[in-house]
């Protein structure tokens, strides 16, 4: 909200004070333009010594940078070399072997203007491009062979196009010389940032020496330093020695030089850190004199245009301002819809926009980003209103923004609860001893002093030491570690690690094949019985649906139907289970009479979101001659928290028809007590997790017990009857029938059993 204040605040600014900046602009402008025009003036009586002095700074800033890039160039060369020449399969293995770990090692960065290659202790040189030679002879492999740290660069003696050079590293096994690597680079791959001059180009000449005073880049014009010394005149000699001897005695540095054979030019140089080798550049005054005329025509030229300039000057301005006043207006717009009116942070299709900046703008640095929701929030929202619900919201999204802000990073809201936080960090060690100390026993401290918002986070780490992926599927990423820790409230963060992405891996392949699942009939239904705990007979069935993939094997359902809960394929996958368990019922109806049992048939939650889903299952149910007693409709009870008047409504209905409801895994969802009077169920169902640690009935201190007790007790009282799930042992029987509890369902009576089986088992339990 404040974010928008703001904005709003400052457009009326400016309208308020547009017509005053419009008057201060324009006389600005003015002035301005007449401080040039008196500028213009006195640069033409001063040009010849201003534009020596401006080529002067051209040249000492073309040198200075070339000099930079090529110390950057060599010093990435050295870093490769040294790192190479530590290498074992270098120091003591074969050349063959020693090729192929220089193939592994040298950048992608550096082979499209470098060849690598390994000589060995008698100076046979095998290149990466396929070359082979001897460099036994070459002055590089001797001053390798020789200095045992020392970096080498050195032009060839042997002629491999005219243009090559080397930079060379010792390879040294135990004190003994084991030959060496290298790189190879021809100076026309250094053309584009270090010859070419996209300034003054016709009046600078460029040119490079080694320590012998060999030119490496020949100097292309006539001038003294070209000139060799047996030619010199002794004033001439004199000049070019004084040349040479402050080119060796300083790194950088500029002279002019007063020749009796040329005129005079102006020399500037620079040397090449880890070389011998100094670059320059030369430019003849009589050249600079020359644009020098031209620069006076043009000034003259200028301050004639000026006069007009100051006649419409007026009228451009303040069309400027116009442009900037409808300009400033669109961005506050866009601005606007950029910023969450709750929370103020930014919303999440900007942040992903943001994020993607940060990561393609800034390609050797690391981030940590994390997605963050609240635990429990839609149960906030139904229990205590929307006004504290919202009031966690922002307090969340008020210490996001303040760790952003810390950081230099960017915080979002998305849907609802969501949100979302980008932060550039060193290593993902010590971001998380950091992130740590942002938590507070597991909760993100929000707000007021001593008051937490539990959440539930997931990290993922993303730039130069991790793999590149899009925003999108790093957003992903978060979501998939967040869901590792869903129902564990003692861990509020996870880290999506290598495990997690074989796992997104494995669901990405199930969900390749879930089209050619339903073309090829893949799936099939299994009916695991319920039993009558009064008389151990069966009373029923649940049917279970179950992958049997032609590439996959058997897919297990805790693995593919949380897949298809999320990707839409849950409400397919449940009508084909509701159509073969129609098919069945209706067979097995025909055939036996009453001797048949109902089967029960799962809803999943997301078929709340559908208004046609009732319609569409009666659509399909009433395609076959089946009692709609003969037919249970189980809906999971984490599915009330989502949308209770929804499932409310789809009970009534359902019950109306004279189907029978069942409220399926009561005891892990977020529902209320309250809430469960108010569906019209027919039957509680216990989740199975309660069986995990009840041992007898005589184990009072059992509070798995205590609870399975209280909800038995409770369904009694509203007129309902339960039954458990996960009954595998006579001791849990034992303990459900000491408590009344009226049917049970586990592998302690049967395991889901296929349609041929369940015939069989229900002809000798009935």
């Amino acid at each position: 909200m404040k974010a928008w204040q703001g904005t709003f605040r400052r457009l009326r600014l400016f309208r308020r004070y547009k017509e005053w900046t419009v008057t201060v602009l324009f006389s600005l402008a003015a002035f301005v333009i007449a401080l040039i025009c008196v500028m213009g003036f006195l640069a033409y009586l001063n040009t010849l010594n201003y534009i020596r002095k401006l080529y002067a700074e051209i040249g000492h800033d073309l040198v200075e940078r070339r000099a930079e890039y090529l110390d950057g160039v060599f010093a990435r060369c050295f870093d490769d070399l040294e790192k190479i020449s530590e290498m074992p399969e270098v120091k003591g293995a074969s050349s063959r072997v020693a090729l192929e770990a220089l193939a592994r090692a040298v950048p992608e960065r550096r082979r499209a203007f470098v060849v690598a290659a390994f000589a060995s202790a008698e100076g046979d040189a095998h290149y990466l491009d396929g070359r082979d030679a001897d460099v036994s002879r070459e002055k590089f492999f001797a001053r390798a062979m020789n200095g045992e740290n020392e970096f080498v660069v050195e032009l060839y003696d042997a002629d491999f196009g005219g243009d090559e050079f080397v930079i060379a590293k010792g390879v040294h096994s135990d004190g003994e010389f084991a030959g060496v690597v290298f790189y190879s680079m021809r100076f026309s791959s250094l053309d584009s940032p270090y010859l070419k001059m996209h300034v003054a180009e016709d009046v600078f000449s460029s040119f490079a020496v080694n320590s012998s005073g060999e030119f490496i880049v020949p100097l292309k014009t006539e001038s003294i330093l070209n000139i060799g010394e047996d030619s010199l005149e002794q004033d001439d000699l004199e000049v070019l020695r004084n040349l040479i001897s402050q080119m060796e005695e300083s790194e950088h540095g500029s002279l002019v030089l007063r020749s009796r054979i040329f005129s005079a030019e102006f020399v500037e140089w620079a040397k090449i850190s880890g070389t011998d080798w100094v670059i320059g550049l030369t430019a003849p005054f009589s050249k600079i004199d020359l644009v020098a005329q031209d620069s006076k025509a043009r000034i003259i030229s200028i301050c004639g245009v000026l006069v007009v300039v100051v006649l419409v000057v007026s009228v451009l301005i303040f069309l400027s301002i116009l442009r900037k006043h409808f300009s400033h207006r669109r961005i506050m717009l866009q601005q606007a819809q950029n910023i969450d009116k709750l929370t103020g942070l930014c919303t999440e299709v900007f942040f992903e926009e943001q994020a993607e900046k940060l990561l393609n703008t800034n390609p050797d640095a690391n981030f940590l980003i994390l997605g963050v929701d609240i635990r429990g929030f839609r149960i906030v929202q139904q229990t205590e209103g929307i006004a504290i619900a919202n009031e966690q919201l922002v307090l969340l999204s008020r210490r996001l923004g303040e760790i952003a802000r810390e950081k230099n990073g960017i915080a979002a809201r998305g849907h609802v609860d969501h949100f979302y936080l980008m932060y550039p960090i060193s290593d993902s060690e010590s971001a998380l001893r950091e992130f740590d100390s942002f938590l507070y026993n597991g909760n993100l401290l929000a707000g007021r002093v001593g008051e937490l918002v539990p959440t539930r986070i997931g990290i993922v780490f993303a730039g130069k030491d991790y793999e590149r992926d899009t925003i999108q599927n790093l957003i992903g990423k978060t979501s998939y570690a967040k869901r590792v820790i869903q129902d564990n409230l003692l861990k509020n963060y996870s880290v999506f690690d290598s495990g997690m992405e074989a796992r997104v891996l494995n669901e990405k392949r199930m969900e390749r094949n879930i089209p050619t699942a339903f073309a090829h009939d893949e799936f099939y239904v299994v009916y695991q019985p319920k039993i009558n705990l009064s008389d151990g007979k069966i009373i029923g069935a649940e049917a279970l649906v179950r992958w049997n993939s032609a590439e996959l094997g058997n897919v297990t359902p805790d693995s593919f139907i949380p897949i298809f809960e999320r990707n839409g394929y849950i409400e397919r996958l449940d009508f084909y289970v509701y159509q073969k368990v129609f098919e069945f019922v209706e067979t097995q109806i025909t055939k036996r009479g009453n001797d048949f049992v109902p089967i029960s048939v799962n809803m999943s939650r997301f078929h709340l979101k559908d208004e046609t889903f009732v319609s569409n299952f009666l659509s399909l149910f009433r395609k076959y001659n089946i009692p709609p007693q003969m037919i249970e409709v189980e809906i999971l009870e984490r599915s009330l928290g989502v949308a209770d008047d929804r499932a409310r409504e789809v009970a009534e209905q359902l019950h109306e028809m004279g189907f029978r409801v069942s409220i399926d895994d009561f005891g892990t969802g977020e529902s209320s007590l309250s809430l469960i009077s108010k569906i019209p169920a027919d039957i509680i169902k216990i989740d199975r997790k309660f069986m995990l640690g009840i041992k007898d009935a005589s184990s009072s201190s059992d509070d798995e017990l205590k609870v399975v007790r209280l909800i038995v007790e409770m369904a009694h009282q509203l007129g309902k009857e339960t039954i458990c799930e996960g009954v595998e042992t006579e001791q849990h029987v034992n303990v459900l029938r000491s408590i009344n509890c009226n049917y049970v369902q586990g592998f302690f009576y049967s395991k889901p059993l296929s349609e041929k089986d369940f015939i069989e088992y229900l002809e000798q339990h009935l």
